[in-house]
């Protein structure tokens, strides 16, 4: 995990480019800048910051292992197939076996590249406040806030992974936090200690961003009129915004049993939500196009990437043209009676997220989130989205003080808006289902998993779902961190 202080490897989005009604994201790479060069201009810092939201799209990060692919089998998102020829190394991360080579290699890379993605991150952090004279506007604030929340949400997801079931052992031992730029190796810290250190860095952030436009303008998605060519304050979903970073500290205040902080921050999105920043997807968008449907949802997204080879999400894991090498799809029967199938599961077939999202052929129901879309320069095309409202709306069920009961009418709410029929009470099991249906496909489930210390649901067959246990939920630290 050492870093070359002299110099640094980044990508920068250098422009927004506008094709007909779509926009999106164009990256051109630069070689080695030295670090005293790029961070003597406010475009210097903006470009860092940049370059770390386009490596967040890398395979071993969000571009695939944190989002459909390793992190999701773990969390029993897919049937796996029995013939080693085809399945491979899948068959063991599914069976929880992290020891082999293959897998002790895949969580040192992810590993290795969200640590270097934190050093990035704090090379920022360590110049910008010598430097604040060179910043216009509020951009010191923004650039500031948007680092820290990067380096707190990076940890997070570290802590999810590799620190212990936080509910029954938070002074366990779990990961070093990084604060310095040097690559000096740290020591491992308890869990605890990094929850604080990820809510102190999201509460600072949290009022750095308080100036960002996102809280007066939205999401300002349609870009910059008037002749106007500096973006950086627009598109603001596809950064760390103002409420990212209070659905990020949502989610951690959930997962360390802070529920009344949970439901706190998660109202304060919903209310944005309901003020329109971060409106319900219109039915239209989803089912009036058969061609271009909305598949994300993306008016909901409150944090997403950009990423221009998207659909080789959707390529390389979910299409049914691959057959027959694996194809990722969920346990038929976990998807017909209890996901979007069965009345007292509250599955439906009118939900828009079966209606958006799945085509059934053959007897088989394959995901169809991350396809290309018609108009391939629309930025929904790119986008693949880490936070949503519904998000919220099941953390705000999840942290009812009391009993989970009390949160049927946050869940209601969300099913009226999925074309969904209403639940007449909530269980800890329907909760279940209700976040496979908002979030398959994007990294969440075997955390919550792990969060509620349950079984991971693979099978409808109860059998087949592992028991829980620290085994199962713990991975272990990559073999890089433990030599440190």
């Amino acid at each position: 995990m050492k870093h070359d202080t002299r110099f640094i490897t980044i990508l920068a989005v250098t422009a927004i480019l506008v094709c007909g009604c779509g926009k999106w994201l164009d990256i051109q790479p630069y070689d080695e800048i030295a670090e005293e060069d790029l961070l003597s201009t406010e475009d210097g810092f903006r470009m860092l910051l940049n370059g770390i939201y386009i490596e967040l799209n890398d395979d071993m990060l969000y571009g695939g292992a944190l989002s459909v692919e390793m992190i999701e089998i773990m969390g029993g998102a897919y049937e796996m197939g029995t013939d080693g020829s085809v399945w491979g190394d899948y068959s063991d991360i599914a069976s929880y076996e992290y020891g082999t080579e293959y897998w002790q290699t895949r969580f040192n890379e992810t590993w290795n590249k969200a640590y270097e993605l934190i050093l990035d991150c704090n090379l920022l952090l360590a110049q910008i406040d010598d430097k604040r004279e060179i910043f216009s506007g509020d951009d010191y604030y923004i650039i500031k806030g948007e680092a820290l929340a990067l380096r707190a949400m990076l940890h997070f997801d570290m802590l999810r992974i590799f620190g212990p079931v936080y509910s029954r052992n938070p002074d366990a031992s779990a990961i070093p936090y990084y604060t310095g730029y040097d690559g000096t190796a740290h020591r491992v810290q308890p869990a605890s200690e990094i929850a604080d250190l990820v809510l102190a860095d999201l509460n600072e952030a949290r009022v750095l961003l308080s100036v960002d436009p996102v809280r007066t303008s939205g999401t300002r998605m349609d870009g910059p009129t008037d002749g106007e060519t500096d973006t950086f304050l627009y598109y603001r979903n596809l950064r760390l915004n103002y409420f990212a970073v209070s659905a990020l500290l949502a989610r951690v205040c959930l997962w360390v049993g802070d529920k009344p902080h949970a439901l706190k921050y998660a109202e304060e999105v919903i209310q944005a939500g309901d003020a329109g920043i971060f409106p319900f997807v219109d039915r239209s968008l989803v089912t009036g196009s058969p061609d271009d449907p909305d598949r994300i949802f993306s008016s909901e997204v409150i944090f997403a990437l950009s990423d221009r080879q998207r659909s080789t999400l959707f390529d390389n894991y979910f299409d049914p043209s691959r057959l027959p090498n694996y194809v990722f799809t969920m346990e038929g029967g976990l998807f017909s009676d209890y996901i979007y199938g069965g009345v007292s599961t509250g599955g439906s077939r009118s939900d828009y997220r079966y209606l958006a999202n799945w085509r059934t052929t053959g007897g088989n129901s394959y995901f169809y989130k991350y396809s290309e879309m018609a108009n391939t320069g629309n930025i929904r095309n790119t986008m693949v989205p880490l936070i949503r409202l519904g998000e919220m709306y099941l953390i705000a069920a999840e942290s009812q003080s009391d009993d989970i009961s009390g949160g049927l009418a946050y869940i209601n709410k969300l099913r009226s808006n999925r074309g969904a029929t209403q639940l007449t009470a909530l269980t800890a099991d329907l909760l279940q289902y209700e976040y496979i249906r908002e979030l398959y496909g994007e990294g969440q489930l075997f955390f919550m998993y792990k969060r509620m210390f349950t079984r991971v649901l693979f099978s409808s067959t109860t059998s087949e779902n592992p028991e829980p246990s620290d085994a199962i939920f713990t991975v272990p630290l990559p073999q890089s961190e433990t030599e440190n």
